[in-house]
């Protein structure tokens, strides 16, 4: 019965992960407004995180090596995409509006993200090259301790484990960098 649990609740996960990009793929393609198109995804990421930290909460993982696939994989994915939605918030309300401008406070962005990334180079190799060696360590409940990254609008009791954290803003910081060089792209192509 534990194994069906499991995967129960690790489908359920991915299946409430899908249906959220599909949700934000949509909307995204049809929004007119940037600004509003980040609030409404935020929010469905933030509901859709909340409805699984729910379960979370009452769930028994049935073995050390569920834990880490739900700390290591799962959680990092939803707080990763609310922090993005975070970052890209604070751009859209912060980035000056002259071309000139926007195209100084992008760089300044993209080298913040590439100082984040290089700070945690050694973090990032071990999730890149797909070790697992510390996982015992870096993604277990037992190990919890705060976040090491703040504003991501999610520190709820025991839902907290620090590398989880650091995992999804590495995955946040990768997609904000992209976000941020698309946009350097199209205003170099523009002018």
């Amino acid at each position: 019965m534990l194994m069906t649990n499991q995967l129960c609740f690790q489908q359920q996960c991915t299946r409430l992960y899908r249906k959220m990009l599909q949700q934000l793929a949509g909307f995204e393609n049809t929004a007119t407004d940037e600004k509003k198109w980040i609030e409404w995804g935020f929010c469905v990421a933030t509901k859709t995180w909340f409805r699984i930290q729910a379960e979370v909460d009452s769930y028994q993982f049935a073995d050390q090596l569920e834990e880490i696939n739900f700390y290591k994989t799962l959680k990092p994915k939803f707080i990763g995409l609310m922090d993005f939605f975070s970052l890209l918030y604070k751009t859209v309300l912060f980035q000056p509006d002259d071309s000139e401008g926007k195209m100084e406070y992008w760089k300044e962005e993209l080298a913040i993200c590439k100082n984040f990334l290089l700070k945690h180079s050694a973090f990032c190799q071990y999730y890149k090259q797909g070790y697992t060696g510390m996982d015992h360590i870096y993604f277990v409940h037992e190990n919890n301790r705060e976040p090491l990254i703040f504003g991501t609008n999610e520190n709820k009791g025991h839902v907290v484990t620090s590398y989880s954290h650091l995992l999804a803003r590495v995955i946040s910081i990768t997609k904000y960098q992209r976000y941020l060089q698309e946009k350097i792209g199209f205003l170099t192509n523009v002018n």
